[in-house]
């Protein structure tokens, strides 16, 4: 059988790397992304045609970047950043739901669903909590990414990821 993974979010800072570590391992790799291009097919495409019959495994890394210094945090920036992670794990969700081919989901999430605390770590059995915007975006994320059939899913949450080269990405 071919590896085959679409990838949301595969023209972004984690996205991309992954594509090419990817690619770089024998997977054909093709990305969602909002411009239309080779290897790649739009949001639009796929709630309209679904997942390509090819692929076989699917890895969300979508979202607005919230650490952009030109940006404020205005009402409509907070939607911006919404739109582009709930919205985009339930598009796939259940766009695998009608994928009988994908085998494995993954959707990277935020860490931001645990209080701040200096004497707390934090493990996957602790659950988190709504307790402001971030914290409510991560929930609402997660259970997104849940939505759907049982196939098998990992939702991650990952913390902010840097690199040297974060300005060329």
């Amino acid at each position: 059988m071919s590896k085959h993974t679409l990838i949301g979010g595969g023209t972004g800072f984690i996205g991309s790397h992954l594509s090419k570590h990817l690619a770089k391992n024998g997977y054909e790799v093709t990305v969602i992304s909002r411009m239309p291009g080779p290897k790649r097919i739009t949001w639009h495409e796929l709630e309209k045609q679904g997942i390509p019959s090819s692929v076989n495994s699917v890895v969300n890394a979508t979202g607005q970047n919230v650490l952009d210094p030109s940006r404020r945090w205005t009402p409509g920036f907070q939607q911006n950043v919404w739109n582009s992670r709930v919205n985009s794990s339930k598009t796939l969700s259940q766009a695998i739901q009608a994928a009988p081919q994908v085998k494995s989901f993954v959707n990277l999430c935020g860490v931001s669903l645990y209080p701040p605390s200096e004497t707390k770590t934090y493990t996957e059995d602790d659950q988190g909590v709504n307790y402001d915007y971030m914290s409510s975006l991560c929930l609402a994320w997660e259970e997104a990414a849940r939505s759907g059939d049982s196939k098998d899913k990992c939702v991650a949450s990952c913390a902010l990821a840097l690199s040297s080269d974060a300005m060329a990405a």
